[in-house]
């Protein structure tokens, strides 16, 4: 990623000066809601209405509606309509020579079937796989990291079997609630990376994360372009949280000398 940093960097020097924690563990906590804030700024901002309108895109019928049997004389059913799907299904498979295109006739029937059911899946997995890399930073700060949680169900009686679903983090739901966004999750995808380490006691104590997604040469560029813009504004707003921060306390600070009767001018 490439950000202009330099304001985060004067304000965290500054924060570090005043805070009362310990200096590894400010850094950490600083960087936690720093990675907590690109998570939900990585576009989609609803991963939930994403895949809603992959699926209608996909699903949408082509063709005649009306098309009937040649065997029977009767319409047919909804499950054998032509839909875009299989059209990229085919036009995917021509393109590659490894694919069995039934003697030149294109895929048909159950191989049509099943590449077309693959690449809805696969389509709509997708989404919010840029945010899958930061959801594995963030768990570099936060072992127990585990986006929101809404349990689908209620047992009335507990089995022995049952576990009460893990809190959603009040920092993630605090987050989502100021930029206006659902609490909805994404998949955690094998081709995202993230290796990093936690500030420890120390001289210097340092904080460190690379993240690494594995896309196509030509969208290389909009990736990295959608990452810059979401880290910027995520730097950006968490310099003014410090800055709040730290004027809060100068003024709670200023109120105590008053207090005991020193001036401030």
């Amino acid at each position: 990623m490439t950000v202009d940093s330099g304001k985060f960097d004067l304000a965290m020097k500054q924060y570090l000066m005043t805070t009362s924690r310990d200096l590894h563990k400010a850094i950490n906590s600083r960087f936690f809601y720093l990675m907590v804030r690109l998570f939900v700024l990585v576009p989609p901002k609803s991963p939930g209405q994403e895949r809603r309108r992959i699926a209608d895109y996909l699903g949408t019928p082509v063709g005649n509606l009306n098309r009937k049997s040649k065997k029977t004389g009767k319409r047919i059913g909804t499950s054998r309509i032509l839909r875009r799907v299989h059209l990229i299904v085919q036009a995917k498979a021509a393109k590659n020579p490894t694919v069995n295109l039934n003697g030149g006739h294109g895929l048909y029937g159950k191989a049509m079937k099943a590449a077309a059911s693959a690449l809805m899946k696969r389509s709509i997995a997708s989404v919010g796989y840029l945010r899958s890399a930061v959801v594995k930073s963030i768990r570099i700060y936060n072992r127990g990291f585990t986006q929101f949680q809404s349990p689908k169900w209620k047992p009335l009686s507990k089995p022995a079997s049952y576990r009460a679903p893990k809190k959603t983090n009040s920092a993630l739901v605090a987050m989502a609630n100021e930029y206006g966004l659902p609490q909805e999750n994404v998949s955690i995808h094998k081709g995202t990376v993230a290796h990093g380490f936690q500030a420890v006691p120390g001289f210097n104590p340092t904080a460190f994360v690379s993240m690494r997604t594995g896309v196509a040469d030509n969208q290389y560029n909009r990736v990295s372009e959608i990452y810059n813009t979401a880290m910027q504004k995520a730097m950006d707003d968490e310099t003014a949280e410090m800055v709040n921060h730290m004027t809060e306390a100068l003024l709670a600070n200023g109120k105590v000398l008053e207090d005991n009767g020193i001036s401030i001018k």
